[in-house]
C-alpha cells in the first residue's frame, strides 16, 4: 500500500488546484497548529512527511529547530531547493532522520499522512517518532479519516474550502482531473486507511503514547479526525 501511494507521491500530480490552493492550504494548517505548537522559542520541530511545507517559514518562526522529513526524493529535492539556506530549517532524507538523536524533539507533527499506509508502517513511523521525542514532548496527528466516510464528503469539504478562498472554478477543474488520473485507480484498489476513534487510540497506546482526541481536525477537511500524544 505505501509503495503505490508513494509512488503517485513521488510523481508530479494533480491533488491541488494549483498554487492558490496549496498557499491557502498550508496556511490553514499553520492557523490549526499554532495553538499547539510550543511556548519555548528554542523549541526543536520535526514535520514527519511534510509535504511542499509551504507552512515551513511560518513554523520556523516559531521555533529554534524545524527538521522537515518526506519519503519522496522528488519533494525533499524540491525543499532543498527552496529551503536550504534557511538558518532553522534542516531537510531530513532516511539516514539523518534516523540518526536524529534520542528526546531531541519538543513536538511532532504527523499531518495527512495516516491515510495513505497501512497500520504496520505506521506502527513503524511512530516507533520513530516516540523515540526523538523529549519525554515532556508531543505528537500531533491529523487528518485520520473515519470507516465508512463518504467520497462526497471529502468533495464538499474541499469545494467549500476553495469558494471561501476564492478558487472555485479552478478546482472543479481539478477535481475533474484528478478522476481522469490514476488517483481514483489508487483510491479504487490499494484505498486508504482508516480508523475510528477508539482503534486509533489503541495504535497510539500500544506505540508508547497517552492520547486523546482534539475537538478539531489540523487542516481543511474538519470532518476528519486528529489526535494529540505524550510518551507514556
Amino acid at each position: 500500500m505505501a509503495k503505490g501511494w508513494q509512488a503517485f507521491w513521488e510523481r508530479p500530480n494533480r491533488i491541488y488546484a494549483g498554487e492558490a490552493h496549496l498557499r491557502a492550504h498550508y496556511k490553514r494548517i499553520f492557523r490549526d497548529l499554532s495553538p499547539h505548537l510550543p511556548a519555548d522559542p528554542a523549541a526543536v520541530v520535526l514535520d514527519y512527511g511534510c509535504g511542499d511545507a509551504l507552512a515551513a517559514e511560518a513554523l520556523a518562526g516559531r521555533a529554534g529547530r524545524l527538521w522537515l522529513y518526506d519519503a519522496s526524493p522528488r519533494v525533499r529535492d524540491g525543499l532543498q531547493a527552496r529551503l536550504a539556506g534557511h538558518p532553522r530549517i534542516r531537510i531530513c532524507d532516511d539516514p539523518h532522520l534516523t540518526g536524529l538523536a534520542a528526546a531531541s524533539v519538543d513536538l511532532a507533527l504527523l499531518i495527512s499522512v495516516v491515510q495513505y499506509v497501512d497500520v504496520g508502517t505506521l506502527r513503524a513511523m511512530l516507533a520513530t517518532i516516540r523515540r526523538v521525542l523529549k519525554t515532556d514532548g508531543r505528537l500531533i496527528v491529523a487528518d485520520v479519516i473515519a470507516p465508512g466516510t463518504p467520497l462526497v464528503r471529502d468533495v464538499a469539504s474541499r469545494l467549500k474550502f476553495a469558494a471561501a478562498n476564492g478558487f472555485l472554478l479552478a478546482d472543479l477543474a481539478a477535481l475533474v482531473r484528478l478522476q481522469l488520473s490514476d488517483y481514483r485507480h489508487l483510491r479504487g484498489t490499494i484505498g486508504l486507511t482508516t480508523y475510528d476513534e477508539a482503534s486509533f487510540l489503541a495504535v497510539l497506546r500500544d506505540s508508547g503514547f497517552a492520547s486523546e482526541r482534539l475537538d478539531h481536525n489540523v487542516g481543511p477537511s474538519s470532518h476528519r479526525l486528529a489526535f494529540v500524544g505524550r510518551p507514556l
